[in-house]
C-alpha cells in the first residue's frame, strides 16, 4: 500500500529535484500531498531487490521521458528507490538517455548490499551503451563510477594485417585479415597485399558491461568493445576486459583481443 502511493507522487517530486548525478532521500508525505505522475514519464522497469541493506526487498522503478510520443528514444531516465521499512525514497538521474534501458543488481563494491547498474543503449550502428552505477546502502544515495573503456589504437600493415595495442596493458596483437582482402583491394586500401592507403582502426566504447559473479556474491564487471576497420560496418575485433573493485575504484584484471568473424 505504501509503495503504490509513492508511485502516484513521482511527478510531484522527482521532476522537482532535477538531479544530476546525485540522490536524495525524502520523508513520507501526507495523503493530501499526493498528486498523479505526469504522463510524459513512463514506468519502464520495476524490480524488487534489497539495495538498502536491511535484508528486505526495496521497490526500484526506472522511469523514462520519450523524445517524442512516437519515438523509441528516452531523452531522460530517472530511477526511484522506495524503502518500505524506513519509509524513505531516493532518486537518481542518468546523464544521458537511451533506448530500451535495462537494470542489473549485484554487490560490486563488497559492502554486502546490492548496487544498481543501469545500461542505456545509445542506438546507431556502433551498438554502444552508456552505463551508470548507483548505491543506496542505509538510504544514503551515491553515484559510483563505472570502468572507463580501454584505450585501443592500431593501424593496417602490409599483408592484410592489423596491429592492435591496448594502452592499459601495453599489449599488442596482430590480426591476419587476409580473409577480407577482396574488400580491402576493392576499396583501395591494398594493392596485391601492399598497403597503399594509411588506415587507422576505429575502437568503440562499451557495447556491454556485464556483471560476473566472482566470489561470495560479489560481482566483477566484464566489458566488451568493438573495433572497426575501414568502415564502421567492418568489425575486425572485440576487446574484452575484466574489472574488479579494489581500494574504492575499478582495477583491470585482464584484457584480450578476439578476432571477429567475417
Amino acid at each position: 500500500m505504501w509503495a503504490s502511493k509513492w508511485i502516484g507522487i513521482v511527478g510531484s517530486m522527482i521532476w522537482g529535484f532535477g538531479m544530476s548525478g546525485t540522490g536524495l532521500a525524502v520523508p513520507t508525505p501526507e495523503a493530501s500531498q499526493i498528486a498523479p505522475a505526469p504522463a510524459v514519464y513512463e514506468e519502464l522497469k520495476i524490480a524488487r531487490q534489497d539495495v538498502t541493506g536491511d535484508g528486505r526487498p526495496d521497490l526500484i522503478t526506472l522511469l523514462g521521458k520519450r523524445f517524442a510520443s512516437d519515438s523509441p528514444y528516452y531523452e531522460q531516465l530517472k530511477l526511484m528507490v522506495q524503502d518500505p521499512v524506513a519509509k524513505k525514497v531516493s532518486f537518481f538521474q542518468t546523464t544521458y538517455g537511451g533506448y530500451e534501458p535495462e537494470l542489473s543488481f549485484c554487490d560490486f563494491i563488497g559492502n554486502k548490499t546490492n548496487q544498481i547498474l543501469v545500461q542505456a543503449p545509445t542506438g546507431g550502428s556502433a551498438g554502444t551503451s552508456d552505463f551508470y552505477l548507483f548505491s543506496d546502502k542505509d538510504n544514503n544515495p551515491a553515484v559510483l563510477p563505472v570502468p572507463q573503456p580501454l584505450t585501443i589504437t592500431g593501424s593496417y600493415q602490409d599483408g592484410y594485417k592489423v596491429s592492435l595495442t591496448i594502452k592499459e596493458t601495453n599489449q599488442t596483437t596482430v590480426l591476419d585479415l587476409s580473409d577480407r582482402k577482396d574488400i580491402y583491394e576493392e576499396n583501395g586500401v591494398y594493392k596485391n597485399g601492399k598497403l597503399v592507403q594509411q588506415t587507422e582502426v576505429m575502437p568503440n566504447t562499451y557495447s556491454v558491461l556485464t556483471p560476473v559473479k566472482v566470489r561470495d556474491g560479489i560481482c566483477a564487471l566484464k566489458g566488451e568493445q568493438r573495433v572497426s576497420g575501414i568502415a564502421n560496418a567492418d568489425t575486425i575485433a572485440y576487446v574484452e576486459s575484466l574489472w574488479k573493485w579494489e581500494n574504492n575504484g575499478w582495477k583491470l584484471q585482464s584484457a584480450r583481443v578476439k578476432k571477429a568473424e567475417r
